[in-house]
């Protein structure tokens, strides 16, 4: 054994680190991710509940459970490192070269050794688009006509079959159209953008449900409302205040509040918009997991509630919360800039000199993927010319207020619809309903586009 154990130093900024492909491994780890996350939140839910109620042993239970469960995510968060290994010819170095402990690196001529630690962080890797929504309409399709038997029998096989199906139809149904708006997002965008950061924006989504479950469900009708009104029952006003007030603000302030709390990787304009929408994108994820889950237990109807569930969400209140946080993000992108100054980065560190190879063939990718012929379609009809899109808002408050008005008005128009027709008969009752939700998605995605035009004016650095 030669020389002493040489210590770690920071890693050259020139190095490039490679890492097998895996556009779906994400995907699989933020599904582990929400629902843990989302038992987490009921069991601080019940703690605020405990303690509102003067229930000792509620507050007691609640938090003994929530602590193996809070180091459970811990452990799964934890950061990865890689330790690099760096041995470069030189005349006047060694062949041995002592690392740590016994470890030794043997080279066949003199070295130069260096060894770093390195975050392991690659470039954030999303399955396209349209594969996304394949799976996601294939899921449905297939899910929906084994649901279809339960409306005409009750037969044990059919009960069996329903149930087999039950779980995949879950997960891949509240999961797959989140995922696919957050790949399609992410290539729009045009932001390289790693692995850890991109799941940070989306915890950082599920997160935020947990005080705005607080506000929408103890807060507002509890300690604001507390006797003023007496019901919040479906048509009261106090159901269209918990939907078009609490839901509203409660929600868009604790996923701005989130935003903000990833200033570190906010860099610019663009940047701030990519981290609202992808934290309304989490937001979304944990939401509609509890959405999809009702709708299973639809009985002899589960599949009309479970398809219409799962297609008005994936294609409506999913982007609804991404674009409607994505105005925030975007305001608080530009108050940062300002702060710091437009274009100065001060404070992303982590490496991003990843390189990407094909661990069938060995073949080194690029960091980012071609852009397909459908893709260059897409970018096209989304282009305008910069004196014709929409001016995104620039201050915060601007950017929550629009966000909140949003989605105030997407959650209380369906009330008012739903009361004007409340003594109808029921076909006319789900027939309007049905035509109003399809005048919302129009407007929602009419909008979605001016903002997808503007954004891609916007500072990226």
């Amino acid at each position: 054994m030669q020389g002493q154990q040489i210590p770690l130093t920071p890693p050259p900024p020139g190095l490039a680190l490679a890492s097998a492909s895996s556009p779906w491994k994400t995907i699989w780890s933020m599904l582990g991710i929400v629902i843990l996350l989302y038992i987490i939140s009921q069991f601080v839910t019940a703690i605020f509940f405990g303690i509102w109620l003067g229930s000792g042993t509620l507050t007691m239970f609640s938090s003994i459970c929530l602590v193996p469960l809070l180091l459970v995510y811990m452990f799964t968060r934890r950061p990865k490192l890689t330790h690099v290994l760096v041995a470069t010819p030189n005349p006047q170095g060694q062949r041995q070269h002592q690392i740590s402990g016994n470890r030794i690196l043997t080279t066949i001529q003199p070295t130069r050794f260096q060894h770093h630690l390195v975050r392991d962080s690659p470039p954030l890797e999303m399955p396209r688009t349209m594969t996304l929504w394949g799976v996601f309409f294939l899921t449905v399709t297939i899910s929906v006509l084994c649901f279809l038997p339960l409306a005409f029998s009750d037969s044990i096989w059919v009960i069996l079959l329903a149930l087999f199906v039950a779980i995949p139809a879950w997960l891949f149904g509240f999961s797959l159209p989140v995922h696919a708006w957050w790949a399609f997002s992410t290539r729009h965008l045009q932001l390289m953008t790693t692995r850890r950061e991109g799941e940070m924006m989306l915890i950082a989504g599920m997160l935020s449900t947990i005080p705005a479950i607080i506000i929408n469900s103890l807060i507002f009708p509890e300690i604001v409302l507390g006797d003023a009104l007496e019901t919040i029952d479906p048509g009261s006003i106090g159901e269209l205040l918990l939907l078009a007030v609490s839901a509203p603000v409660g929600e868009e302030l604790s996923k701005a509040a989130l935003v903000l709390a990833l200033h570190r990787i906010i860099d610019s304009p663009r940047r701030g918009f990519q981290v609202g929408f992808s934290v309304g994108l989490g937001f979304a994820l944990l939401e509609n997991l509890q959405y999809i889950l009702g709708s299973l237990l639809g009985g002899e109807a589960m599949a009309f509630s479970y398809g219409l569930t799962t297609v008005v969400r994936g294609i409506g209140s999913i982007p609804g919360h991404a674009f409607w946080t994505a105005l925030s993000g975007t305001a608080i992108g530009w108050h940062l800039s300002r702060k710091r100054g437009v274009g100065l980065n001060t404070a992303k560190t982590e490496v991003s000199n990843w390189m990407i190879f094909d661990s069938s063939s060995g073949q080194i990718m690029r960091h980012q993927e071609n852009v397909s012929l459908m893709q260059v379609k897409i970018r096209n009809w989304l282009y305008k010319p910069f004196d014709r899109v929409w001016k995104l808002p620039m201050s915060p408050l601007l950017g929550i207020a629009l966000a909140i008005s949003g989605h105030s008005f997407w959650n209380g128009s369906f009330w008012l619809v739903a009361k004007l027709t409340e003594d109808s008969d029921i076909v006319v009752q789900i027939v309007v309903s049905l035509i109003w939700m399809v005048v919302l998605v129009l407007g929602l995605w009419f909008i979605a586009r001016q903002i997808l035009a503007s954004v891609m004016h916007l500072p990226a650095r």
